[in-house]
């Protein structure tokens, strides 16, 4: 048989197996129409989310050659992601708040940007081979570790392509990306004091979720998170070891809330992103005497304010190795690169200010002094609130945070895991056989983790809010690092024919294998592989998280298209902007009812404001009436005098009640 006849046979043959397939899928049905929708779609999100990253990771190589000369692949990955993010986060807001933007803006930026660094991003997806290696000459035990690791970010991953849940993710972290895309640009939100925190990552998030939906808005900071583990794999397997690099990871992952922010869509990871970063370019820069790593680093630290104003920790932990490092050269030369380092820091991180400052007259709004929507009264209420905790939380912090940090409670309101408490002071065994280079790397860690918990437990004992670990995760990557060595170090002790290290392993695979359990019992519950296949709709999935605020969402979005909802006790807005009010910080009958002082004026205030109804939560208000005294009895009686004289629409299981605002009772 000639070539021509077997290439028509083999032709033939395939168009018949197809056809058969296809003839069988049609009349069996594999995958309805919608399962077919709700995959096709995770699919896109997921390239969204992605291509977003590698494209702040290639605008990063282009932009700063440097960081690809002096550092390994993956090292690099990390370091490029994060300043291509910050640089291309300060465009969108400038354009945001100037010209404004439209899909058309995002889908021209987004096929530019990949025209124009096509070279770039197909260097830093190659960068992406040097992970191979590394896990071929990890050990049994490291590779254990690995696996774990893997099925943290695969949970996490799947969680990220379900509907957003988190508590804060609803309350702003998506929800000024969302009306920001409504509205066009970046205007000032008097109704989420929110609005004037930082917002690098939300600028990137806005990109995703006008391309992808909120999802991919969670899947772009969810790679950021990966990002920062795979530089810290990448900088600790090349500085120290394999063991080193895995262990420090499981350390960062032990914590259920840090390994579950993952998927929240959060700005934590990314500061965790620009902690590593900062450290990273301090220790080159401490090693080479190069100003323009240090200049780098300050660039960076702008960036990271530029995420969360408590990031802010990096700048002054920065400062000490400042002057240990130029303190030979002579006070003049410190305070020159503390200045310089300063005034590129601030630079970068002005225009947040400057945004605060314009509209409100305040440059850190709605923190410190009454100003915009934040008066008195509500000041009082955010940042008055007596510190939580005794003297206890000062002299240890890291240990009443690691112990007594619980997730939604009061206090630390984070779970943090046991291993970075438990290994990192053992980094001290076996210091002198450290090399320089170790030593130095470990200095500059433990001075940029310890200065950061000094600021934490004074930062602490101002305010309840200001003790909450989550503020100051950006602390946690050096924290890590400590946490790795400390493993090592311990690990090679041998005496009376015990071998420490097995101990200390098993006690690894002991305490990571709770988180990776709570895991995986938590992705069950929440059904999410049923989300993700199309066996089990959104709204479902909502309610089965959520409770009754689904419903009370879903009869906000039946109600007329003019209508405005005015909501007590429930912060959380995403599903209903810019239909709803939330009441973000729970503080608007506490003001509300100082300023207009009595539930008939708030009556009239809230209509001459054209509310049209009312969302009470009545959970929240419980809540609020046992645990806040800042309230008085006198606050819930006009409460009860102000509900009675509206019209109740709808109640739901006596959780939410819909009032309408127009007709009185």
């Amino acid at each position: 048989m000639d070539a021509r006849k077997k290439l028509f046979l083999g032709l033939g043959g395939t168009l018949w197996f197809l056809s058969v397939l296809l003839a069988y899928a049609y009349t069996h049905k594999p995958f309805s129409p919608e399962e077919v929708f709700v995959l096709v779609r995770a699919f896109w999100q997921l390239f969204i989310g992605f291509s977003l990253v590698s494209l702040m990771g290639a605008l990063g190589d282009k932009l700063f050659p440097a960081i690809r000369q002096e550092f390994s692949l993956l090292i690099a990955l990390a370091l490029q992601s994060a300043l291509g993010m910050g640089v291309l986060g300060l465009f969108i807001f400038f354009v945001g708040v100037s010209f404004g933007f439209s899909t058309i803006f995002f889908v021209a930026c987004f096929l530019l940007l990949s025209i124009f660094l096509r070279k770039d991003l197909f260097a830093w997806w190659c960068a992406w081979r040097a992970l191979v290696p590394l896990w071929q000459k990890s050990t049994v035990f490291e590779k254990v570790l690995g696996w774990g690791v893997l099925f943290i970010l695969f949970v996490t991953l799947g969680k990220s392509l379900a509907p957003p849940l988190a508590f804060d993710s609803l309350v702003y972290h998506l929800t000024l990306p969302k009306i920001y895309l409504l509205e066009g640009r970046i205007n000032y939100l008097p109704e989420l004091i929110f609005w004037g925190m930082p917002q690098q990552q939300e600028m990137g998030q806005a990109f995703a979720m006008v391309l992808g939906g909120t999802e991919a808005a969670i899947i772009f900071s969810w790679a950021l998170g990966s990002l920062t583990l795979i530089g810290l794999l990448g900088y600790l397997s090349e500085k120290f070891s394999t063991q080193v690099a895995w262990v420090a990871l499981v350390s960062l992952l032990a914590g259920q809330t840090i390994s579950d922010t993952l998927s929240w869509g959060y700005v934590e990871w990314t500061a965790m992103l620009y902690g590593f970063s900062v450290f990273v370019l301090l220790d080159l820069w401490r090693s080479r005497r190069e100003d323009k790593f240090l200049w780098l680093s300050a660039l960076l630290v702008g960036f990271a304010m530029g995420t969360k104003y408590t990031t802010g920790i990096l700048f002054v932990a920065a400062l000490p190795i400042i002057f240990l490092t130029k303190r030979r050269y002579g006070l003049k030369s410190v305070l020159r690169d503390i200045s310089i380092f300063a005034g590129i820091s601030l630079l970068i991180f002005s225009p947040w200010l400057i945004k605060n400052l314009l509209a409100t007259g305040n440059p850190v709004y709605p923190l410190l002094f009454p100003s915009g929507a934040m008066d008195v009264h509500r000041l009082t209420l955010y940042q008055g609130d007596l510190a939580w905790g005794d003297w206890r939380d000062t002299i240890f912090l890291p240990w009443r945070a690691t112990i007594w940090g619980l997730e939604a409670k009061v206090g630390y309101s984070a779970e943090i895991g046991s291993l970075m408490l438990a290994l990192s002071p053992l980094v001290w065994i076996g210091w002198k056989e450290r090399s320089v280079a170790q030593k130095r790397a470990l200095q500059t860690a433990l001075i940029l983790t310890l200065t950061g918990f000094l600021l934490w437990a004074v930062a602490g004992r101002t305010s309840r809010l200001l003790i909450q670990t989550r503020l100051y995760f950006v602390l946690f990557p050096t924290w890590a690092i400590l946490a790795g060595v400390g493993f090592e170090s311990f690990s090679k002790i041998r005496a009376g024919g015990v071998r420490f290290g097995r101990i200390a392993s098993a006690l690894v695979l002991l305490a990571f294998g709770f988180n990776l359990f709570l895991t995986g019992v938590n992705f069950t519950k929440l059904r999410v592989i049923e989300t993700l296949i199309g066996a089990q709709t959104p709204t479902s999935y909502r309610e089965h998280a959520l409770g009754t605020y689904e419903s009370a969402m879903f009869a906000i979005a039946e109600l007329p298209a003019n209508s405005q909802v005015i909501m007590l006790w429930e912060t959380r807005g995403l599903a209903c902007v810019p239909k709803c009010e939330p009441d973000e910080v729970i503080d608007r009958w506490y003001a509300d009812i100082r300023n207009y002082g009595s539930p008939e004026a708030v009556l009239d205030a809230w209509r001459e404001a054209e509310y049209t109804h009312l969302l009470f939560y009545e959970h929240g208000a419980d809540f609020i009436r046992e645990d806040d005294p800042a309230y008085t009895d006198a606050d819930w009686v006009a409460l009860e005098q102000f509900l009675s004289q509206l019209k109740l629409e709808k109640d739901f299981s006596s959780t939410y009640k819909l009032y309408s605002l127009r007709s009185i009772k």
